[in-house]
């Protein structure tokens, strides 16, 4: 017979930490369905009342990079525990995948969250202290009735009526003994040194119940906290969550996360280098080669140790598996004590074993059999999940670490972002929820297993091959310069088309048979890249240098109308001049094309400001083949308008605008 939990049963949670409390609210609000009345404490070191307005508030960090997902956010709004705008730090509209070749922008869809929060109370200058996640779900439990005691719980024992006993350590340093009905180990796998050492006799007295528990696997991390400033934040990051997944020769990274939180970012490390690390003797070292690395400069210009305060950091132990046999009968771990997810969403994790525990307690049993029956499924999901997540993330950084991979799948994803809506991206959407921890790894292996991601990937090898080809035609050198992702989603095109043809008092034709446009944010005044367009044509500018091909002004003044800029074919007596008829400063130029090959052509530049204070420059190009006037003529046409290689303009556009890009900024810092 299953030992029942009954009315008036009293209840005592190790850890006042998201797995605790969401575990004390479940269980409040599963009695008072069921009407049973239960006795709920929950016990902390950190955890202090405030001496003026008597509120419980947690103290200390909480070794976690703070970022709520989109399926646990979804689960704390339905379940009342949305959490507050003054909770959260920064709601984001972007989670970007850094690729060797290119980085991958996700659009957050906006039927979704992702935030980031605080956690503890460090670092140590900000105020409010009551304002972190944590707080906010501790209060919760306590207004659904539970309460506090402060406290370090040194050990775990039974009674003679084989009920468990809790020796904690309180406040005032004197040892009590606490009997209950239920014990919830909340504990989490990190602890300051001397909780630490208080916590690992805690686990050896509870082997001592359990010999056959495991705790979970850890790895090693490094999280350290930024104050760049909100400023320079909204410039550089502004509502984007960045993951990396590579490091250097001599720094062996292959998880990194970037999480900006109004004036701070924290910064979360984990790889070969973390592993082997003396921590915490060796986080200066390891910040300093961290934040020198070039694909970090390009997201973090001019930040260093010594111009940045760092102001606090930690080395905490990651979960990436859950622990063994983690029941005994009135005992039970939750949250990380219990497992968590490979890499992403461990309050996710403590979420679903909170609410799985609560219920089995209330409707199944407290004995270790009812307990492992009722948490079979979270402890399986974990185990599965996480060994598809290992596999995933393996193959993931390889294609992301190699070049000719990682320029595979940025083709990829590029296609589906230009050609098909957002809901039917293959790749796309396997990506974004890698990227967001929105779905299980077993479900997004099975999805980068299906045809339609092979078709897509397929067809973005085969476009990757075409283009280096064209590259190497014309003689694209990328150089030092920086690549960067130029493409327009598909449902963004006709308004990017009406806001930028708007200024000049033109309509764009609305379907013309050859048409491409490109955008990229740059970080510089809408002057400099003004400047830097005006130097379409000059010898000594560096886009549009093409072989066999020649693009030289030969008549007027840069940026001013009547300015002629002609593309003439090396071997061949063939040109085609385009004439600037439209321009306003700092903003706009509209070139009309020779009509050679084609008719009713466009090229325009535009420059944007966008809300983060900087600019996005658009280049438009689109024409009409032409058709001829007689049946040889129109033939002649129209196999030029089937062979004309329209993807040359977009190799060589995108290395323009990136080239653009990248001495725009130069001349702005």
């Amino acid at each position: 017979m299953p030992t029942i939990l009954k009315d008036k049963s009293r209840v005592l949670v190790v850890g006042c930490g998201p797995a605790g409390s969401l575990f004390a609210i479940k269980l409040l609000r599963e009695a008072k369905e069921t009407r049973k009345t239960l006795s709920i404490t929950l016990i902390d070191s950190r955890v202090i009342q405030e001496p003026f307005s008597n509120e419980w508030t947690l103290k200390g960090c909480n070794f976690c990079a703070g970022v709520i997902s989109p399926r646990l956010y979804n689960a704390l709004a339905k379940n009342s525990l949305k959490p507050p705008q003054e909770v959260v730090n920064t709601e984001f509209s972007h989670i970007w995948i850094h690729g060797l070749w290119k980085n991958f922008p996700l659009k957050v869809p906006s039927f979704q969250k992702v935030c980031s929060v605080f956690r503890g109370i460090l670092p140590p200058d900000r105020p409010p202290w009551d304002k972190g996640f944590d707080n906010f779900l501790l209060k919760k439990a306590l207004e659904q009735g539970a309460s506090v005691i402060t406290g370090s719980v040194e050990t775990i024992q039974y009674s003679c009526t084989r009920k468990p006993i809790l020796t904690v350590n309180s406040l005032s340093g004197k040892k009590i003994s606490i009997e209950s009905d239920f014990v919830c180990i909340a504990t989490g796998m990190n602890a300051p040194a001397e909780k630490n050492r208080r916590q690992s006799r805690f686990i050896r007295s509870y082997k001592t119940l359990n010999p056959s528990f495991v705790p979970p696997g850890v790895r090693p991390t490094l999280v350290f906290e930024l104050k760049p400033g909100r400023a320079y934040l909204k410039k550089h990051m502004n509502k984007e969550l960045y993951l990396i997944v590579s490091g250097s020769k001599n720094l062996h990274l292959d998880h990194i996360v970037l999480v900006p939180k109004h004036e701070y970012l924290s910064v979360a490390l984990t790889g070969k280098s973390i592993d082997s690390a003396s921590l915490p003797e060796d986080t200066d070292r390891i910040i300093r080669q961290f934040l020198s690395l070039p694909h970090v400069r390009g997201i973090l210009p001019h930040i260093t140790p010594d111009n940045t305060p760092i102001v606090c950091s930690c080395c905490p132990k990651m979960v990436i598996s859950p622990s063994l046999s983690p029941f005994e009968d009135r005992i039970s771990m939750v949250g990380d004590a219990m497992g968590a997810r490979l890499y992403r969403d461990g309050l996710y994790s403590a979420f679903i074993s909170a609410q799985c525990l609560a219920q089995t307690i209330i409707h199944k049993g407290i004995d270790k059999k009812s307990l492992e029956h009722g948490n079979k499924k979270v402890i399986q999901w974990l185990k599965k999940d996480n060994q598809y997540g290992k596999v995933l993330f393996t193959l993931i950084q390889a294609i992301l670490k190699s070049d000719i991979l990682s320029r595979i799948l940025y083709q990829t994803f590029a296609t589906e972002m230009k050609f098909k809506q957002m809901t039917q991206w293959p790749m796309g959407n396997v990506l974004w929820k890698i990227g967001s921890g929105s779905a299980d790894y077993t479900k997004i292996f099975r999805e980068i297993m299906s045809m339609p991601v092979f078709y897509s990937i397929l067809t973005g090898g085969i476009k990757t091959l075409r283009n280096i080809l064209t590259e190497m035609f014309f003689g694209l050198n990328w150089e030092t310069y920086g690549r960067y992702p130029t493409v327009i989603l598909k449902e963004k095109r006709n308004y990017i088309k009406q806001s930028i043809s708007a200024p000049l008092g033109i309509t764009l034709d609305t379907a013309p048979q050859m048409e491409r446009m490109y955008t990229i944010k740059i970080r510089a005044s809408s002057r400099a890249i003004f400047e830097e367009l005006g130097k379409f044509g000059d010898a000594d500018a560096k886009f549009l240098k093409l072989r066999f091909v020649d693009v030289k002004r030969i008549s007027g003044v840069p940026n001013k109308v009547g300015s002629i800029v002609r593309y003439k074919l090396n071997a061949l007596p063939v040109s085609m001049d385009v004439c600037l008829v439209r321009c306003i400063p700092n903003k706009s130029l509209l070139y009309d094309p020779q009509e050679l090959f084609t008719s009713h052509g466009r090229l325009l530049f535009d420059i944007t400001p966008t809300n983060d204070g900087n600019n996005r420059l658009t280049i438009y190009t689109a024409f009409n083949f032409k058709k001829g006037n007689r049946m040889i003529s129109r033939i002649f046409w129209k196999l030029f308008k089937h062979t004309f290689p329209d993807y040359a303009h977009d190799v060589v556009w995108n290395h323009a605008i990136c080239c653009i890009k990248a001495r725009a900024e130069q001349n702005t810092y």
